[in-house]
C-alpha cells in the first residue's frame, strides 16, 4: 500500500493518452487507506478525475469527468463520484 511519499507518475504518464492529452495536474489526494484520488484539468475548465486503488499486490485506475465549471465541487466529493473504465468514461 503506497505511503504518504509513496507518489506514483503513473497518472501523469497517462496524460499522454489522446483522449486526456491537454489535461494537466491540478490535485491529489490519498484517503489514508488504499485509494489515493488525481485531479486534471485542460484549458477550458474540462475536467477528469483518476482513481488508484491499491489492493494486495494490485492497482487498479478507475475514471470520472466532467465539464467546464464543476471541477472543485467534484473534488470536493471526489470519493461519492462513480468511476469507471477509461474506455467507458472516455469512448471512441
Amino acid at each position: 500500500m503506497p505511503g504518504n511519499k509513496d507518489i506514483s507518475i503513473e497518472p501523469l504518464l497517462n496524460a499522454r493518452t489522446p483522449a486526456i492529452a491537454g489535461y494537466v495536474a491540478s490535485d491529489q489526494s490519498f484517503d489514508g487507506t488504499s485509494t489515493t484520488y488525481f485531479g486534471f484539468l485542460d484549458r477550458e475548465g474540462n475536467w477528469y478525475i483518476q482513481q488508484q486503488v491499491v489492493t494486495g499486490n494490485d492497482i487498479a485506475w478507475r475514471y470520472c469527468k466532467g465539464g467546464n465549471g464543476s471541477y472543485a465541487a467534484s473534488w470536493i466529493a471526489r470519493v461519492g463520484l462513480s468511476y469507471d473504465y477509461y474506455n467507458v468514461v472516455f469512448p471512441l
